[in-house]
């Protein structure tokens, strides 16, 4: 019997290829894992979906969660985002009973290699498994930016294992909307925002280079340890995941970085 893992994405119309060429990369690299990929979304049509299952590989199980907007009630309007910011926050409120641990998968990423070892990591008493990719004297801003202490990190939310039983009952929407309302001024990237305000205590940190690297973070690596540079050799040999994040994405002319081998790979048509 095949190992079975839950998987979380948030899509809309408009990310379905960079979904569906994510989707190939995880699944082609774990062919021992059978995936049931929880879908949020607002937008997909019967087309959508009948275009997204033609397309993925046997062993994943599509579910799709048609987000109810009388959940976001109350919820302050962003214009730079749509509600599909407050998808990651409210998931665990969202799916079944059964699903006690999940991994969400930003689209814009791939899966090189087995993620057994990312799936099934020990909590230890936290409530996700993450990565940050900042360092300290912008750790020590975002926490005077949010107003919380020394022992809470900003994670990355692309890629997080979230303990999703534990999670569902320290959900508070009035707290969380009415600290949006209070701090929105203040916040740059809502659903990080949101997260690491009420919940970046209970992280467990993991390595960004073997399971969230980006052509931004091997800059910054490679200018502080030039002696241990990451190049496309250490990539193919160490690296899980790969995180296209920010404006610099390889499916755009002006991309800019060693990582767009891996999106050409398993892109979806």
């Amino acid at each position: 019997m095949k190992n079975k893992k839950n998987i979380l994405v948030n899509i809309n119309k408009g990310y379905i290829t960079h979904f569906l060429t994510m989707l190939n990369s995880l699944a082609s690299n774990n062919l021992e894992s059978e995936f049931d990929v929880y879908v949020l979304h607002s937008d997909l049509d019967d087309a959508d979906k009948t275009h997204i299952l033609s397309k993925v590989k046997p062993n994943i199980n599509l579910i799709y969660i048609l987000m109810d907007k009388s959940l976001f009630k109350g919820a302050p309007k962003v214009k730079r985002y749509p509600y599909e910011i407050y998808y990651r926050i409210f998931a665990p409120l969202m799916l079944p009973e059964s699903v006690e641990r999940i991994l969400y998968l930003d689209s814009d990423l791939i899966v090189h290699k087995n993620i057994d070892e990312l799936y099934n990591m020990n909590f230890e008493g936290n409530l996700f498994v993450a990565c940050t990719q900042i360092r300290g004297f912008m750790q020590w801003v975002n926490r005077v930016r949010l107003g919380v202490n020394k022992n809470y990190y900003y994670m990355n939310t692309g890629v997080m294992v979230m303990n999703v039983k534990e999670l569902r009952p320290l959900i508070d929407q009035d707290k969380i909307f009415k600290f949006i309302k209070s701090n929105g001024w203040r916040m740059y990237l809502y659903d990080q925002d949101v997260l690491f305000r009420f919940f970046g205590d209970r992280i467990r940190l993991i390595d960004p280079k073997i399971y969230n690297l980006s052509d931004r973070y091997i800059t910054f690596y490679n200018m502080r340890r030039p002696k241990y540079k990451i190049d496309s050799d250490w990539v193919a040999n160490n690296n899980v995941i790969i995180h296209y994040i920010g404006r610099n994405k390889p499916w755009k002319e002006k991309y800019k970085g060693i990582l767009a081998d891996y999106y050409k790979r398993y892109k979806v048509q």
